[in-house]
Formats: C-alpha cells, sequence, structure tokens
C-alpha cells in the first residue's frame, strides 16, 4: 500500500503542502478551521508522520533511552514505569534496554541508542569498569546515571542514600539488642553495596563498636545463589544473631533456603534493601529500607531534560532520601 504523504492531504482538500504542514505544527498562520479539516482529513487517510525526517530538520528524535542491569528487578522496573510516564507527559517516547548486568551488552545498548539519535540516556550502569561512561562522555551525548553512580566522577546522577541506608539498617539491629550481624554484600565494584557497608560501620562506630571484614558475605548481585551464600553462614560462630542484606530479592532467597534446610539462623532478624513489599503484598513479616516518594525517577528525568535543553549545564548530583519500613509486624 501507497504510504500517504502531506501532499496528498493537501491535494485532497484542495489546499498547499505548505498550509498542511503549518495545520499539522498548529502554527498561528493556520485557522482553527482548517486545522480541523486537516486532521480530520489525516486520520481519514491513514497518514503517519515521517519522524525520521522530522528529526533532520528538528535536530531532535523526541526519544530517550532507558538502559538497566536487571528490568525484571521490582524496584527497577517501577521506577522505569514512573520515568516512562513522565517522559510521554512531556512528549518523548522512552526506549528501553536491558543489559543482564553485561558491560559488552551495555555497550552495545549505548550504541543503538546512538544510532536511533536519541536525545539523551538515562544509564543504570553495571559498574564492572567506567569504559561505557567514557563512551557516553566521547560521544557527548546528555546522559544521567540513576540506581548507581561513580563516587570519583563528575557526572549527573541521582541515587538512594545508601550509606544512610545502612546506618539505619544497622541502627535497627542494634536497638534491638544485635551485636553481630553478618553483612552480605555483592561486588565492591557496585556501589551500592560498598556504601551500605560503609552505613553499617559509621552506625557501629558511633556505639563504640567495629564491624570487621570477617562479618562480611559477597554473593552475587542475582538471585539464586541463594543455597550457595546459606553455605557461607552456615561456617560463621553461633555468635551471630542477625543479617543484613543489600537487596530483598537476594535476602528473600537467602531466608527461602535457610527455611528449607531448617536452619537455626532462619530464625534471625533480617534488613535488607528495596521495599519489596510496597509493591507486592507479601505475607510474611520483613523489614527493609528504600527511597522516599518517587525521587529517582522524577530527579532523574527532571536532570535530563535539563541537560537535552542545555549540554552545557552543570552536572547534579543527587542522593534520594531513605527509610525503614517494618512490613507484616
Amino acid at each position: 500500500m501507497k504510504r500517504v504523504t502531506l501532499k496528498d492531504i493537501a491535494a485532497a482538500l484542495g489546499v498547499s503542502v505548505g498550509t498542511v504542514s503549518h495545520a499539522l505544527s498548529d502554527m498561528d498562520d493556520i485557522s482553527e478551521e482548517v486545522k480541523i479539516k486537516v486532521r480530520e482529513k489525516t486520520a481519514e487517510m491513514g497518514y503517519i508522520s515521517d519522524d525520521v525526517a522530522n528529526s533532520l530538520r528538528s535536530g531532535k528524535t523526541n526519544t530517550i533511552a532507558i538502559i538497566v542491569p536487571d528490568i525484571s528487578n521490582q524496584l527497577i522496573s517501577s521506577q522505569i514505569k514512573l520515568i516512562e510516564t513522565q517522559a510521554r507527559q512531556n512528549g518523548y517516547v522512552p526506549i528501553i534496554f536491558n543489559t543482564n548486568e553485561n558491560e559488552e551488552i551495555e555497550s552495545s545498548a549505548i550504541m543503538a541508542a546512538l544510532r536511533k539519535r536519541v536525545d539523551g540516556i538515562l544509564l543504570c550502569p553495571a559498574q564492572h569498569n567506567k569504559d561505557n561512561l567514557r563512551l557516553l562522555q566521547k560521544r557527548k551525548v546528555p546522559f544521567v546515571l540513576f540506581g548507581r553512580f561513580f563516587e570519583s566522577e563528575d557526572t549527573s546522577y541521582v541515587c538512594s542514600d545508601d550509606v544512610k541506608g545502612g546506618r539505619l539498617a544497622a541502627e535497627y539491629l542494634l536497638n534491638i539488642g544485635c551485636r553481630n550481624p553478618i553483612y552480605i554484600g555483592t561486588e565492591d565494584y557496585l556501589e551500592c553495596s560498598v556504601n551500605r557497608l560503609r552505613g553499617i560501620k559509621e552506625a557501629f562506630a558511633a556505639e563504640g563498636l567495629s564491624f570487621p571484614e570477617s562479618r562480611v558475605i559477597r554473593t552475587s548481585s542475582e538471585s539464586g545463589y541463594g543455597m550457595e551464600t546459606c553455605g557461607k553462614l552456615s561456617l560463621f560462630p553461633e555468635t551471630v544473631d542477625s543479617i543484613i542484606v543489600f537487596s530483598d530479592t537476594v535476602a528473600f532467597d537467602i531466608r527461602y533456603h535457610l527455611l528449607n534446610l531448617k536452619s537455626d539462623l532462619a530464625g534471625l532478624p533480617v534488613v535488607s534493601f528495596d521495599m519489596t513489599h510496597s509493591y507486592y503484598p507479601l505475607p510474611f513479616h520483613h523489614i527493609s529500607i528504600g527511597m522516599k516518594g518517587d525521587g529517582l525517577a522524577s530527579e532523574s528525568f527532571r536532570i535530563l531534560m535539563n541537560r537535552i535543553s542545555d549540554p552545557e549545564s552543570q552536572n547534579e548530583h543527587v542522593l534520594v532520601d531513605v527509610e525503614l519500613h517494618e512490613f507484616c509486624r
């Protein structure tokens, strides 16, 4: 079927192509009566605007890329939904890429977004290295890191206040008399895990206590390693009285296996992060720490819009405040 063009619309209405173009652009030199007729005729004839041609003329595609490491993570998917809503309300179409925590896939996603000439990129980085950050900086595309950031790099980012989160987790356990928790973190290159451990150590230091590295277990940032982690937990002495886990997803995985193994550790208090109970009515008691409101999504999108409109604008560093919730108490 032949593609309907502005010329076809103009011929059908007996007006010029310029009149049709100006009417569809809602320009002031065209009367409302003519605009209505043009819109009705375009709908009737099935006209679809040529976004590629429009972007070549304007230099904008009105698209943004959202690149994330694990779209199945409830926190990430909920933030994508909020960003997508804001994007559409502001006339932008989001393109979503999932990287599976793989820096090579992440690089391919960035290049695909650049080939599509997106106006800007929101990236939750895999953080294995800084190669893809350098790629973005070299290409000079407006971008904002969200959910994770590189502390040593001056880039725009929006993340949760993970140091405070770690402090809240430790303070909760200290207040209920737990002095010997284990911290189950993940790879040292992941900022969120490192900063949560930093906050835990700060809270213990404030009480005149130490939190040695010997009480840290490192596991994968993905779920599915619960049994392996339980094996590491079993090697600790009986003095362990509580557990802090860097994410709810991993915490649930570990608790499941501890219960199946009928381990004595199954009854210990567990504090983790991301407030997954906020998204699902899960029928068990859990303590979790997460961000207040929708600051991650709204601030990330706001900063990206600023950088798109003014690429030379100053980088912004935003830490979203966090709070502790006790669910199904």
